[in-house]
């Protein structure tokens, strides 16, 4: 019997690296996925909310239910590095560490299938479109996935600015709420010599962007931000007063509730704005993220098991400010969402030269199996029971 040969992660995590795809067009990272899945001789169920993927190890006593998770998607990003696998698709990069992700969970799968957990259930879910915010909401309504009972669920991201295997951990809300907001006005263009002649935007907009601007004010007891990303007024000539105007808005919080309200805040003032004025009033919301927020008892749990593995630990003074959509799965789960240094001086997330630094996929790949077997042993079952 030819024997398989060992997952060489490096090289794979590479080749995602060349081939990226943008979210919701992940049919061929997808397929590598499965591909590599089956090669371990394990069995992935595909197209869950679109190019998911999830691949169910069982133990063979019951017990609860772990799912780890790993998104695959890749940004419009321009790479800009010397390196030997760059991206073969000009605009598009991996950018995130998606590729890094998705590696170090194929290294769990490949362990977990010479050595399946002693009880209980371990699902690796690899996640499509995360960057846009929908994957995971897309994958917990698909019928092959919302009827299973969860437990537990854990997930990493790579973080670069710290130390490279630190991790990094926090109870409550580990990443924020955030939503962009696009304002669209609509008036009526006119001559610059008389402007009276038409509907001017300008006086609205200027209002819009300063309640904007102190709306995290009225929230002082949790983080809130909003930040004006882009204006657009009339065209570029000086014969046209203008008719029309555009605000982009990015909107964040640490609390779901406060976040909920600051949305409602706005659409409460633009309906008054649209009221009394003669201007045609539009609001549309994209890429909404819920505050990711961390069960205590699993937070406590990556902890000590990356304390365990002798690993760096250090928590956040306040939560990350940017989003991620696992906190789909926290709003189901319990379970907790942590962060594993790149380095201090790393590129950062969403650059041009960034490179997910492959030391890492050993380093997640031990923490994911180290909580699968503290969760998943015998006497993880009898202590849950007693």
């Amino acid at each position: 019997m030819t024997q398989t040969p060992p997952f060489d992660a490096p090289t794979f995590r590479r080749q995602l690296h060349q081939h990226p795809e943008l979210s919701g067009q992940e049919q061929h990272t997808s397929r590598a996925i499965c591909e590599q899945l089956q090669g371990f001789g394990l069995e992935p169920i595909t197209d869950i909310g679109g190019h998911g993927i999830i691949c169910i190890i069982e133990g063979e006593h019951a017990g609860d239910t772990t799912l780890l998770r790993a998104d695959f998607d890749a940004l419009p990003i321009t790479e800009v590095a010397s390196h030997g696998h760059i991206s073969q698709k000009p605009g598009i990069m991996h950018a995130c560490g998606h590729d890094g992700h998705t590696t170090s969970l194929l290294k769990v799968a490949e362990q977990l299938s010479l050595t399946p957990p002693p009880c209980g259930k371990v699902i690796l879910l690899f996640q499509p479109a995360e960057e846009i915010g929908t994957g995971a909401a897309a994958m917990l309504s698909d019928s092959k996935l919302s009827g299973m009972t969860i437990d537990h669920a854990f997930a990493y991201h790579n973080l670069p600015g710290h130390p490279l295997h630190q991790v990094i951990v926090k109870p409550s809300t580990f990443a924020c709420a955030s939503v962009g907001a696009k304002i669209e006005l609509q008036g009526k263009t006119s001559h610059a010599a008389w402007p009276e002649h038409g509907i001017n935007p300008t006086s609205v907009m200027l209002e819009i962007i300063e309640f904007l601007q102190a709306l995290p004010d009225q929230y002082r007891d949790v983080f809130s931000l909003v930040t004006v990303a882009h204006v657009k007024l009339g065209d570029a000539v000086f014969g046209v007063a203008p008719g029309s105007a555009t605000i982009l808005a990015t909107m964040r919080s640490e609390c779901n509730q406060t976040f909920a309200a600051m949305q409602q805040a706005l659409s409460d003032k633009l309906a008054h704005l649209k009221l009394h004025s003669e201007l045609d009033v539009h609001l549309s919301w994209d890429e909404p993220f819920q505050a990711a927020v961390n069960d205590e008892a699993h937070y406590q749990m990556v902890k000590q098991q990356a304390q365990a593995l002798g690993l760096n630990v250090t928590e956040l003074a306040e939560p990350m400010r940017w989003s991620e959509d696992f906190a789909e799965f926290l709003a189901q789960t319990k379970g907790a969402l942590f962060c594993i240094g790149s380095g201090e001086h790393h590129p950062e997330l969403h650059n041009p030269d960034y490179d997910f630094p492959d030391p890492l996929l050993e380093t997640a790949a031990a923490l994911f199996l180290a909580l699968i077997n503290d969760l998943h042993q015998i006497e993880s079952l009898e202590r849950a029971n007693s």
